[in-house]
């Protein structure tokens, strides 16, 4: 695990308990969030395969999944780069 203190300084820094649960908190956020994106990843995989799958006996619905998925990463994409905008404003302004 990484440490978010460095102990070789002059004085060691003052560990707090409302510290430490924030870093614990802000690291069960950004795992929640990995998670996350990778239930979408395979929820569009899914649907992917579904599409492959239903070409042969009904191409229109077929191809309505394929559209669906185009869609869905469109717009995974745009959210994306959203967050990631953000997270650079807040980032930049928090130090």
């Amino acid at each position: 695990m990484k440490q978010i203190y460095h102990f070789d300084r002059e004085s060691p820094p003052v560990l707090r308990e409302e510290t430490l649960a924030a870093e614990l908190e802000r690291r069960r956020l950004r795992r929640q969030t990995a998670l996350l994106a990778l239930a979408g990843m395979l929820g569009l995989l899914c649907l992917l395969l579904t599409g492959a799958a239903l070409y042969p006996l009904y191409p229109l619905l077929a191809l309505a999944c394929l559209f669906h998925l185009c869609a869905a990463v469109t717009g995974a994409c745009v959210l994306t780069i959203v967050f990631v905008q953000k997270r650079r404003e807040f980032t930049c302004c928090s130090r």
